[in-house]
């Protein structure tokens, strides 16, 4: 009986003992790459070691964005649930540095199913306090984040980048590859309960840091370019403004920016329109500025001189229909006034002389209807009516800035080759870009396009745009220490398939010193409330720009005196009361800009008073300029009284007083 149940239990342990043999002989042999496998990954952690992300400088090597080494803090929450002493160790640790309650920590934790993060994105500091710090399940990630110092100022152009520090807007995104780098492999070996035990240096693969690239943007100007936007909007209630400064004989971009703005560290807040680099994305018809690229063109091709005398119709000219009117009303101006006073009869009379397909051609060749191809994303060509698309009256409004759409890069860069020698240049962004190693790795120059106009030519709009400044409807942008040239630009918006009355682009592109123009700087305010003519709203702001650069920037050029200007220049700068009754006369081909000083082409008797009564401030002070009498101005407005009667002789050292007045005539 013993011996039965001896051998049944023999049995049964030989078969266990075979059932083991085999078992083992599966582990061992049969499935020892898949069990190698799944122990490999147990033990043996690849962790991925972010490359840092590249540094994006200023001309001047100012640091414009960088990356900071952050750290973010996880936990195995299935790890610490079932070890009460340690996730209680953990939870008054992370309590103490970052003097908070334990119970936060202790929440996340057991509301956790897996991986928890307890903090993110802290510091390399309060990282170095943990650096001792072992607790089974809690771990430590790098978690880079993208700085920009200047937040807003620079937004536009450097654009933003995600969680993941991937590139999504601007400069990130056009050279993300390239800044971002290649990331590195960390070999980790891991015990049975996950800690690490060691680390393989020889197949770890150690991260190669991004490029770093170099912009021509100048920080300096970049902040006051947007500073002085937003108070040019402000001050002239605008919708919006965008503003570009370049160098006219490189093509290096200085400073771009648009109002409203945004932060790209919160750029998922921000409005589309806020994010969008309007500069190079959005076109406008651009007013009277267009007349200074069509006036070149009948230069160069010798078709007008500038002393030729135009028939300017005393304000009111019919082509085909159409009514053309100017601000003021000239019986005539030559060339280079109808410029300085921004007739729109001139400029469409001058523009009759010239062939459809001449006209056509130098306009293209100038750069509109085309990208600039400036490195930055989201550039739109514009438009421009080809001959054949021409209406009877489409060169006529074309040549003073109507039925063609452009963007601010277009208008800066065609305004640099009127003032460069005739060098239409592609704009561009980015200096130079630097390796890892701190090396020069490509750089870049300025790019010739095409020559557009002769250097005589350019030299010519140079003296003509001075004029415009001088003694033309940009003197709001004159500088006391430098000479200023330039163009105003005011154009009525098409709203609704309309011209409206009331919406305007007022525009001014200037440059300085003129003679030898080093800066270009474009302004344009959408829809101002307060002034609207180009000449009243943006050359203002214009000039407060180029001040401010002036007295930070001593590599520009100046005299070393006060320009000596005639003083009543300033008293013909006048606020300009646009009343209903104007704004009825206004058809989409109305607008020109304010001129500041009034050629007064009526035959005028100089041997007596004239009569001054409802005529304007500026009017009048040309009058008596001309006549060489001396006078006082009391009061705004239209003029309704004169201390010397008109009709009094005119005698040697006379002085009369203007008295003014806003009411309108007839008004009790």
């Amino acid at each position: 009986m013993i011996n039965s149940r001896a051998l049944v239990i023999s049995f049964f342990v030989l078969v266990g003992f075979v059932g083991l043999v085999a078992k083992l002989f599966t582990v061992q042999i049969g499935a020892h790459s898949s069990y190698k496998a799944k122990a490999d990954k147990q033990q043996n952690k690849i962790h991925t070691v972010k490359a840092e992300r590249g540094i994006i400088y200023d001309r001047n090597s100012e640091i414009l964005a960088y990356t900071k080494d952050d750290v973010s803090l996880f936990a195995d929450a299935r790890m610490l649930k079932n070890k009460s002493k340690n996730k209680q160790k953990l939870a008054k640790e992370l309590a103490k540095i970052f003097k908070t309650n334990p119970n936060k920590y202790l929440s996340i934790i057991n509301k956790g199913k897996g991986n928890v993060c307890l903090e993110k994105k802290i510091s390399q500091d309060k990282a170095l306090l943990l650096e001792d710090f072992v607790v089974d399940g809690f771990y430590k990630v790098e978690d880079y984040t993208r700085v920009y110092p200047y937040k807003n100022y620079t937004a536009h152009i450097l654009g933003y980048v995600d969680r993941q520090c991937e590139g999504l807007s601007g400069i990130e995104k056009l050279y993300n590859e390239q800044l971002r780098g290649e990331n590195g492999e960390l070999h980790i070996e891991n015990n049975a309960i996950g800690k690490t035990v060691s680390i393989d240096y020889d197949n770890s693969v150690s991260p190669i840091s991004g490029k770093s690239f170099q912009l021509t943007i100048d920080k300096v100007y970049q902040k006051i370019l947007v500073n002085e936007l937003y108070e040019g909007v402000k001050n002239y209630k605008g919708k919006s403004g965008i503003g570009i400064i370049a160098n006219p004989k490189t093509g290096e971009i200085l400073a771009i920016a648009n109002v409203p703005d945004f932060d790209p560290t919160e750029y998922n807040t921000a409005s589309e329109f806020a994010k969008r680099n309007r500069a190079l994305t959005d076109t406008y018809e651009p007013g009277s500025t267009m007349k200074s690229i069509v006036l070149s063109i009948l230069l160069d091709n010798n078709i007008v001189d500038e002393t030729k005398v135009i028939n300017t119709e005393n304000g009111k000219y019919k082509i085909k229909g159409a009514w053309i009117r100017d601000t003021h009303k000239f019986e005539s101006l030559t060339v280079r006034e109808v410029l300085e006073q921004s007739s729109n009869i001139g400029m469409v009379k001058l523009s009759d002389k010239i062939d459809d397909n001449d006209f056509y051609k130098g306009i293209r060749d100038f750069g509109f209807g085309n990208l600039t191809s400036i490195d930055l994303i989201g550039e739109t060509r514009g438009n421009l009516k080809k001959p054949n698309q021409f209406s009877g009256i489409s060169k006529a409004f074309i040549s003073h800035g109507y039925e063609i759409s452009t963007t601010p890069i277009q208008m800066i860069m065609a305004y640099a080759a009127l003032i460069n020698g005739g060098n239409l240049l592609q704009p561009y962004i980015l200096k130079r870009i630097i390796n890892a190693k701190g090396e020069i790795e490509e750089e870049f120059d300025s790019k010739k396009i095409r020559q557009v106009i002769s250097e005589k030519t350019s030299a010519e709009m140079r003296d003509i745009m001075t004029g415009v400044v001088e003694k033309g409807t940009g003197s709001n942008a004159q500088q006391e220490h430098v000479y200023v040239g330039g163009k105003t630009g005011t154009a009525q918006k098409l709203i609704n398939g309309k011209y409206s009355s009331r919406d305007y682009n007022s525009s001014f592109i200037g440059f300085f010193p003129a003679d030898d123009p080093q800066i270009i700087c474009f302004v344009l305010i959408d829809s101002p409330e307060l002034g609207r003519y180009g000449g009243q709203v943006a050359a203002p702001i214009f000039k407060n720009i180029t001040s401010k650069i002036l007295e930070t920037d001593f590599s520009i050029k100046r005299n070393k005196n006060k320009i000596e200007r005639n003083e009543l220049i300033k008293n013909l700068i006048t606020e300009i009361n646009i009343t209903d009754e104007r704004d009825d006369l206004i058809s989409f081909a109305d607008v020109s800009d304010e001129p500041i000083e009034v050629s007064n082409k009526e035959k005028i008797n100089r041997s007596i008073m004239p009569n001054l009564n409802t005529k304007s401030i500026r009017e009048a002070i040309s009058l008596l300029s001309e006549l060489d009498i001396k006078y006082t101005i009391e009061g705004n407005g239209r003029i309704v009284k004169q201390s010397v009667k008109p009709g009094t002789p005119i005698v040697s050292g006379m002085n009369c007083q203007i008295i003014c007045s806003n009411e309108k005539i007839g008004k009790k």
